[in-house]
């Protein structure tokens, strides 16, 4: 590029493509950029609508505070007096276990036990099971890995090897695959939770590396004084909870819909094309020429943010193509249900549970109106289920809404007690929007990378390369939006 304002063409309005178009207006005011969004609104899988006065965020419905980029996206916007925690009883997750919901033991991060008296107390392992979990962390660096483990293995093995197979199978390896709505023996450890993985290696143990983590940050401690940590966070081990700590995960108060009304509202004169789909992205000379509608956008630089397998139909046929296509997707499905609380053969309490393979017909449930506020009107609660993913024999695609509310209203009642006759009910399908770090992701990753540095002036973004969360997505915006920036 040359000193003179960048001419760029952002692909995908979803969440990362808006931040990114977003980061570039505010770097480069003079910035001649141009938005592609082929479906019918801006914001990708990230959507709030009102149905009944109940409030329904259709795809995520909230952020992690521990990943700090959306959150500064949304101070950056003015956001900050719309933020708000989770409720306080929201930490209690449950666990689908022979027909019925089981407690899971408080202190769980990452399906890693950071308090010692709550999983004793807790009925939900045998007592070898407890014992084999606590052992993980006097087992060493590497245990039970073979040769051809070293460079990658799946989730299921990771948690079965350091918290042995009991806890694996039971809860921590279906908890961790299910945010990917995917099958942990297939989902690669390194390229989904790489602090896991890292604190193995830094410090031999995943248990005392959190601990240790955790304890530094909230006593401002460096890692170095090792014994007096570890003395301190041993006590810190078995203390009980402390229900005033902060929320890990941050929603907005009227819903994640606002972060993408409010990010479009900020995009200056940039040039927006709902509903224009793109055909394809071409090298022209030193150059990129963007072909949709039947016209033709010759642009300085291109940044792809739509998922890996619709970036590969635009780009020409070849190894980056070829990557990008083997990135497996999952579909999935969110089924919403209102219903007045009195109706209820029970209360709902903590923010909902997790069904692990062979336990249900369902991923997961929210009970949402227990985990946010704001969410429903008085008396009422408003409740979610998931389906679909890599493990489901339900095809989401397929079926029709009838078909899947009536599963999932089944298969809560069946966990959960009688819920009584609906206020209302609305279903969302996410078609091949999940993206699967399978094994050897992080490889491919790094040669579409080194594709890339043949290419200047094409950028992929998204949650299929470094991360899928929202903070992820963000922070994959930003870093290409200073990069193009910094080349103008």
């Amino acid at each position: 590029m040359s000193d003179s304002a960048p001419n760029v063409a952002v692909i995908g309005g979803g969440i990362t493509g808006l931040s990114a178009a977003f980061y570039l207006r505010k770097l480069r005011p003079d910035a001649k950029i141009t938005l592609f969004e082929g479906g019918s609104q801006l914001g990708g899988n990230i959507r709030t609508e009102r149905r009944d006065d109940f409030l329904v965020d259709a795809g995520p419905d909230s952020f992690m505070r521990a990943k700090p980029a959306a959150l500064e996206l949304c101070r950056e916007l003015g956001l900050s007096g719309e933020l708000m925690g989770a409720r306080p009883g929201a930490r209690r997750v449950f666990v689908a276990r022979r027909g019925r919901l089981q407690a899971i033991p408080d202190g769980l991060v990452m399906g890693v036990p950071t308090r010692l008296g709550p999983l004793l107390r807790s009925g939900f392992l045998t007592l070898s099971g407890k014992l084999r979990m606590l052992a993980e962390a006097f087992v060493p660096r590497g245990f039970g890995r073979g040769a051809l483990e070293l460079d990658d293995e799946s989730i299921a093995a990771f948690m079965t090897r350091r918290f042995g197979r009991e806890a694996a199978v039971r809860f921590a390896a279906p908890m961790l695959a299910g945010i990917y709505a995917g099958d942990a023996e297939e989902l690669s450890m390194p390229a989904t939770f790489p602090l896991l993985s890292a604190l193995e290696q830094q410090h031999g143990s995943v248990i005392w590396g959190l601990l240790l983590a955790q304890f530094a940050r909230a006593k401002g401690t460096s890692h170095h004084a090792r014994f007096a940590r570890l003395r301190a966070a041993l006590q810190w081990l078995a203390a009980p909870p402390n229900e005033g700590q902060e929320s890990p995960f941050v929603t907005l108060r009227s819903g994640m819909g606002t972060l993408i009304s409010t990010l479009a509202s900020r995009l200056g004169p940039t040039r927006v094309l709902v509903g224009q789909k793109v055909d394809s992205v071409q090298r022209a000379s030193d150059a990129w020429s963007v072909f949709a509608g039947g016209r033709r956008f010759d642009v300085d630089a291109v940044i792809l943010a739509p998922p890996a397998h619709v970036a590969a139909n635009l780009l020409s046929p070849g190894s980056l193509s070829d990557e990008l296509r083997a990135i497996r997707y999952a579909s999935t499905a969110t089924v919403f249900f209102g219903f007045d609380a009195r109706s209820l053969a029970r209360p709902l309490t903590g923010a909902g549970f997790i069904v692990p393979p062979g336990e249900g017909c369902v991923l997961a449930g929210t009970w949402i109106t227990s985990k946010w506020d704001g969410r429903a009107p008085d008396g009422s609660v408003l409740v979610r289920a998931f389906l679909g993913g890599t493990r489901s024999e339900i095809d989401v695609a397929r079926q029709d809404d009838a078909t899947l509310t009536a599963l999932s209203l089944t298969e809560l009642q069946r966990l959960a007690g009688p819920f009584g006759a609906p206020r209302f009910t609305s279903v969302h399908r996410h078609i091949a929007s999940n993206p699967q770090p399978s094994l050897g992701h992080r490889e491919r990753v790094a040669r579409i990378n080194s594709e890339l540095t043949t290419l200047p002036g094409l950028h992929l973004v998204g949650a299929a390369y470094d991360g899928v969360s929202i903070s992820d997505c963000v922070r994959q915006a930003r870093v290409v939006a200073e990069r193009i920036a910094g080349a103008a």
